[in-house]
């Protein structure tokens, strides 16, 4: 079996039924070159210089049975363990939310406000795969990195993902729940200007009936939904940074769902008095991050 006809049988397996783009003309084919360059360690430029190429059988068996695999949804990252986040690969798993395009925003905003060469301490709160958490890492080559999740597993990925980068010197994981006592231990002796960034899950429990299979049955549903409103996380974590951290952190970052960002905000405002809070929009140009700024 050649390269050309495994792809050629595995695009019509994985092509959607429904049309509703032009792009969605050439999924199919897109996503069996991801798992045939994947399970023969190639790019997909290989695969089309080297359409004619036999696959043995063993490597043609697994590809089958990752195909099989996407065709009951699960998602590609999963099936392949990786998953591209601000033009770096990075490491994940069934413990770990994937990683979206829509979270780069968090790095635009940051290198465009911060000082690249600044001494900053980190802290992205809800770290999962740790893309956040080491970008920054990357970005801020000077900075240190506290990055925390409750779940073991997530935080053990974000290791190997700070030690595939060589950043895991630069920075600490943390097991503990939102701002707990852990993570205000290990933040409180600092005199570098706290920023903290959080992506908990935010979206309500109804959006369940909603969302495609391959979100709900595969991803980890306690790093997707958070309660009947879907901002109970982020307002419990609120409460805690007004309780215990004075003075606040220099500029806080958090990703919502859009139709949250009238009442985040001025519930922010509330409970920062003083603090200016803004509205980030996405490349969608739909209401992304909210952002907390302290007032010098």
């Amino acid at each position: 079996m050649t390269v050309k006809r495994l792809l050629t049988s595995a695009a019509k397996k994985l092509q959607p039924r429904r049309i509703t783009c032009p792009a969605d003309r050439s999924v199919g084919w897109l996503e069996a070159e991801i798992l045939l360059a994947h399970v023969l360690q190639k790019d997909r430029v290989w695969l089309v210089a080297h359409e004619d190429e036999p696959v043995h059988d063993r490597p043609a068996r697994k590809f089958r049975s990752l195909v099989a695999r996407r065709v009951k949804r699960e998602p590609i990252a999963y099936l392949t363990g990786h998953k591209e986040f601000y033009g770096r690969d990075f490491v994940v798993g069934p413990h770990t939310l994937i990683p979206r395009p829509e979270s780069e925003l968090f790095i635009e905003r940051l290198t465009a406000t911060l000082k690249r060469d600044g001494n900053y301490l980190f802290c992205d709160i809800g770290a999962g795969s740790g893309a956040i958490a080491v970008t920054l890492a990357l970005e801020f080559p000077r900075s240190r990195v506290v990055a925390t999740d409750v779940d073991a597993h997530a935080l053990q990925t974000a290791r190997v993902n700070a030690a595939r980068y060589k950043v895991a010197g630069r920075m600490s994981f943390i097991k503990e729940d939102l701002l707990g006592r852990k993570v205000r231990h290990e933040l409180r002796p600092s005199t570098r200007p706290l920023v903290l960034v959080a992506n908990l899950p935010y979206l309500p429990d109804r959006d369940k009936k909603r969302l495609t299979g391959d979100v709900v049955d595969y991803e980890p549903g306690r790093a997707l939904f958070a309660g009947p409103k879907g901002t109970e996380l982020i307002e419990r974590l609120w409460k805690q940074i007004a309780d215990h951290l004075h003075p606040l952190p220099r500029v806080m970052l958090f990703e919502f769902d859009p139709p949250q960002a009238a009442r985040l905000k001025a519930l922010a405002k509330k409970m920062f008095p003083g603090a200016r809070v803004n509205i980030i929009k996405d490349l969608s140009q739909r209401n992304r991050l909210l952002e907390i700024t302290r007032s010098v």
